[in-house]
Formats: structure tokens, C-alpha cells, sequence
């Protein structure tokens, strides 16, 4: 009941001159020494089983500190420069995340929104391969397939009644990826064929971001 209390580690903001991307988009922060002392981070090398990252989180129970957790996770965002959290990267065992949408295609305003206990009940047969990172797996990145579209069905932080919502591309993508960490899923699960270094990552998913006409 009180694990949304006992987040460990500082998320006190950082003095910085805007977001920390690097462009739009960018999935990992522009000094990995700060992601490091913020996510709780997988290492491949010496894998814990019993990692918050590899169990399935629990719904949001009544007595949470949800507002607290919110505000932990958007300081964490925005200061790691990612485009999507989940509350296990925190430490904390909860079915929350947050996205960042529209960074991709470029050119809309950057909005985040909170997914409390969200839920996929539609997707597309249609998947989209594409190249990911994780703040919660240092350095590498590799290529995956995603459904091309999902509707979610979640809770708004604003409280009332759950709600709908239709996700394409690589929102849909944030999604799964955020979907994934609630169920102790890492995206090196489904990574098809080798793991690249992160800046062979970023060429590639961005060569193929730049032929979709999502960014120039």
C-alpha cells in the first residue's frame, strides 16, 4: 500500500535550458549518467530476476499517493529527455505510465499525458517495424515490430470514469513499449536480430524516420 511512498533516489529537477532531447523524439537521456541515478536500470550482464522490472506491476489501490507518483514521473521524464515512463522504472510496482505525444511526426506540440491501469482493447493486424531504447537499458537500441494501431482503455488522473483512446505509429509504439514495463517486459524481448550501440540506433531509426516524412 505504500510502495508509491518509497520511490528511492532524488528526482529533484535539474537546472536545465529546456528539454534535455536531443532532437525529437529521442528515447534516451543526453547524459546517460543522469538516467542512471533516476531509472532503475536492467543490467544484461548480471540480470536480477527479481527485478521490479521483470514483475508483473499492481493496479493503482486506494490510499496511493497518485498525484506524488505523477509528479515523480514527469520530473523523471523530463529530465532524462525520454518520451515514455512507467512507475516500475521508478521502483515503484503500479500500472501507470506517461507518454509524450506527438514528437513524431514532427512539428505538433508536445503533450503528456498520464495512463492510469491503462488496458489495450483493440489493435490493428498491421504492424510497423522501427528501431527503440530504453532509459532502463543503457546504451543499446535495436528494431521490433509494434501494432500499427491500438485503442487503450485507462483511467484519467483527473479522476471519473475510464476513458478511450485511438493511438497510431510511434505513439502506439510509446505505448507498447510503457505496456510492456507493466507487465515485466523488456523491448530486448522482442528485439529481432542484434542490439546496436544507441548512436547506431538513433542513424538508423532516424533514416527511417526521415523516409515516413516524419522528420526532415
Amino acid at each position: 500500500m505504500h510502495a508509491v511512498r518509497q520511490v528511492v533516489g532524488t528526482l529533484a529537477l535539474l537546472l536545465l535550458l529546456g528539454c534535455a532531447h536531443g532532437g525529437p523524439g529521442q528515447a534516451v537521456a543526453a547524459d546517460p549518467a543522469v538516467t542512471e541515478k533516476i531509472i532503475v536500470q536492467w543490467r544484461r550482464q548480471a540480470p536480477d530476476p527479481n527485478s521490479v522490472l521483470r514483475q508483473r506491476a499492481l493496479p493503482v489501490q486506494p490510499g496511493d499517493d497518485v498525484a506524488g507518483l505523477l509528479d515523480k514521473l514527469r520530473a523523471a521524464l523530463w529530465q532524462t529527455g525520454g518520451v515514455g515512463i512507467a512507475a516500475p522504472q521508478l521502483g515503484v510496482s503500479r500500472r501507470v505510465f506517461l507518454i509524450k505525444h506527438f514528437t513524431r511526426p514532427a512539428g505538433r506540440k508536445v503533450e503528456v499525458t498520464a495512463y492510469l491501469d491503462p488496458e489495450v482493447v483493440w489493435h490493428s493486424d498491421e504492424t510497423q517495424d522501427d528501431y527503440e531504447a530504453c532509459l532502463s537499458v543503457a546504451q543499446v537500441g535495436g528494431k521490433l515490430p509494434r501494432w500499427q494501431k491500438l485503442r487503450l482503455r485507462y483511467r484519467p488522473e483527473s479522476g471519473g470514469p475510464a476513458q478511450e483512446v485511438e493511438l497510431a505509429d510511434w505513439d502506439a509504439r510509446i505505448a507498447q513499449h510503457e505496456l510492456d514495463h507493466l507487465d515485466g517486459t523488456l523491448y530486448i524481448d522482442r528485439v529481432v536480430g542484434e542490439l546496436t550501440s544507441i548512436a547506431e540506433m538513433r542513424r538508423l531509426r532516424d533514416e527511417g524516420h526521415r523516409a515516413r516524412g516524419w522528420i526532415q
